[in-house]
């Protein structure tokens, strides 16, 4: 099933734009060409890539040997239909301007890549038919068909 798994890794390469808290500083960036977008929504190119990579965080990724590993999510579970996964969120996590990393931002980060007219990233979230928070540090995304991805977790 290509669909579902295509959810969990396209949640792992987006990155859903969360960032850790920084100080005040100038960053300094060298890189041959410039992304088309600072909004990993709309960005589209290999260079956005790149920069997102380094700005923000995700809540899963792949390792070298293809496995999901934990990011800004410690761990996850599938649900016994292999049609949901639920993340349990690291704590203490905040975004660039303080505001808190919760399942809400995920909620909002999922459907907004989702609905948004300009968003590159509809294709790559068409897995996903909901998304849900509950209580601050649980999601859920919810895939339109069972995942035989749920194994390799």
């Amino acid at each position: 099933m290509r669909h579902p798994r295509s959810a969990l890794i396209a949640l792992a390469m987006l990155g859903v734009a969360f960032v850790t808290q920084a100080g005040a500083a100038t960053l300094r960036v060298g890189i041959q060409d410039d992304p088309d977008a600072l909004d990993p929504a709309t960005s589209g190119t290999y260079a956005g890539r790149f920069v997102f990579a380094a700005m923000c965080d995700k809540l899963v990724d792949i390792s070298a040997d293809l496995s999901i590993v934990p990011q800004l999510a410690t761990s996850w579970q599938w649900s016994a239909d292999q049609k949901s996964v639920t993340f349990s969120l690291r704590h203490g996590v905040t975004f660039h301007d303080g505001e808190p990393f919760d399942a809400a931002a995920v909620k909002f980060n999922i459907e907004r890549m989702l609905t948004m007219k300009d968003s590159r990233r509809k294709a790559e979230l068409s897995p996903v038919a909901a998304s849900r928070s509950w209580r601050p540090i649980r999601c859920a995304s919810i895939s339109r068909r069972p995942s035989h991805l749920c194994s390799r977790c």
